[in-house]
């Protein structure tokens, strides 16, 4: 019994892991969803930010299926890697959605310094498993410059928010060199 258990439970874990595998292909995965993917129209984000500001990464997307579920991102360093994380999009934004996500840049006293590198991957997933392109921003985190104002279609008043992500920055450690 505990055999047919691990023969049950082994790869049932295998498809679940790879189903959350974040932003690839529908060829990487083998198997071909339903419908259409979704199509990222236009993104930006400014390459530099200050510590404790809100850094907006700006995009505009589209499903022809209407059924755009989630954005799958991941943060990494040079030094640190990245997962990738997810935040669902709101019911009324599965079709057409255009705004920004807010990325919570405020590090703690002691992690990494003045002009941090990080690199912000993202794509939308569908509720059918389809995948869009991946988008890439770079970010330098230091204290006191200022963001660039985006270009158009984001650059009017009022632009919306569709989410926001916190970045946990890793610590520098103390002492035991």
């Amino acid at each position: 019994m505990k055999i047919l258990k691990k023969f049950v439970l082994i790869p049932t874990i295998l498809t679940l892991s790879l189903g959350m595998a974040g932003c690839t292909t529908v060829g990487e995965r083998g198997t071909e969803p339903a419908g259409s993917p979704p199509v990222i129209t236009s993104s930006f984000a400014s390459e530099k930010v200050s510590h404790g500001d809100i850094w907006k990464i700006y995009l505009e997307a589209n499903d022809p299926d209407g059924d755009m579920g989630y954005f799958a991102y991941s943060i990494k360093n040079s030094d640190f890697g990245g997962r990738f994380e997810y935040v669902r999009i709101r019911k009324g934004d599965r079709a057409r959605l255009a705004g920004f996500i807010g990325v919570v840049t405020s590090p703690p006293k002691d992690a990494l310094g003045e002009w941090a590198r990080l690199t912000l991957t993202l794509c939308i997933q569908d509720r059918s498993g389809n995948t869009s392109d991946k988008v890439t921003f770079p970010v330098a985190l230091s204290r006191g410059v200022k963001q660039v104002s985006p270009p158009p279609p984001f650059d009017i008043e009022g632009v919306k928010r569709l989410g926001q992500i916190w970045v946990e920055l890793p610590r520098i450690p103390h002492g035991g060199r």
